[in-house]
């Protein structure tokens, strides 16, 4: 038996579709969506807001989501997605009003630059959204976490940027509980229906998992996994994962409508395949209690 048989599985749920030609989920769409997979067996639920709003309104939506998910669930870890903006501080005005409003559980941080391909008429990778942030402004973002005293998500979407990461890991200076995504690009690019595109990074294969798990040789930090533009659970990284000792993020937003499956029924669907590998579930108590130790809980 390995070590980690015994280390209880946090489920992700990432609840917001965001396909164009579909309607934007309501404020309390996303609360009922957050609710539903934190019952299913989430212990990270991530979500989005409307990017029509202002920031102080984008803000005052996310502030009201995760207070109201933190009422039900107060060990839940809850992170939104970045704010619209140029700089890395717009990008992020959302995190002090969270933390001074007691709701900031979780921040989001993806390092190094990405760009997502999209075909052109030819069939080519032409056209292209690049997201993602640059070393300088991470390491800001990672101090304001550290004040703070919350965690990290930290989205990998290439593996130059896991080598930023694990220089930072063990020189010790991640905040407590953050852990390690690990993003994989599936056939179809986010934004839509199942369109065909040239995707980032690794491809979903045991052998792209293995190599990220070689960068990570001897460190401790938390990872999970996750199949951006594809259905995670339909692809043979999910369960290699969960042997290796991994978690997994699901929820609809990933899948670019390659499943028919809601929130909770990817999370239900996760947490059949964690049995089935014969690891135990994490609720949001023993998660946060895996990631941060019982000086951690917090209460809404």
């Amino acid at each position: 038996m390995t070590s980690y048989q015994n280390t209880p599985v946090i489920l992700e749920s990432a609840v917001t579709p965001l396909r164009k030609g579909e309607p934007l989920l309501s404020t309390e769409q996303m609360i009922n969506e957050g609710m539903a997979s934190l019952a299913a067996g989430a212990a990270i639920v991530h979500h989005h807001h409307d990017f029509r709003q202002s920031r102080s309104d984008a803000t005052a939506q996310i502030i009201r989501i995760e207070r109201e998910l933190l009422q039900a669930y107060p060990d839940a870890f809850l992170y939104a997605d970045y704010l619209r903006g140029d700089t890395t501080w717009e990008k992020n005005a959302h995190l002090q009003p969270m933390a001074d409003a007691g709701v900031l559980r979780m921040i989001s941080l993806d390092p190094g630059l990405t760009q997502f391909g999209f075909l052109d008429e030819d069939g080519l990778p032409t056209l292209h959204v690049q997201n993602g942030a640059t070393y300088p402004d991470c390491v800001e973002v990672m101090k304001f976490a550290q004040r703070v005293q919350q965690p990290l998500m930290i989205g990998i979407y290439e593996p130059g940027n896991l080598r930023w990461a694990m220089a930072f890991a063990k020189a010790g200076k991640l905040p407590s509980g953050s852990m390690i995504k690990l993003y994989f690009g599936g056939e179809w690019v986010l934004g839509g229906t199942r369109v065909p595109g040239t995707n980032f990074g690794m491809p979903p294969t045991v052998q792209a998992l293995d190599v990220y798990l070689g960068l990570m040789e001897g460190s401790q930090v938390p990872w999970m996994v996750s199949l951006m533009g594809g259905v995670l659970l339909d692809s043979p990284i999910a369960r290699h994962a969960l042997e290796r000792g991994g978690h997994l993020r699901v929820g609809v937003e990933d899948t670019a409508g390659g499943t028919d499956l809601n929130n909770a029924q990817t999370v239900e669907a996760a947490a059949r395949l964690v049995a089935e590998v014969g690891r135990p579930l994490a609720d949001c108590s023993s998660a946060r209690k895996l990631l941060i130790g019982d000086a951690g809980r917090r209460v809404a």
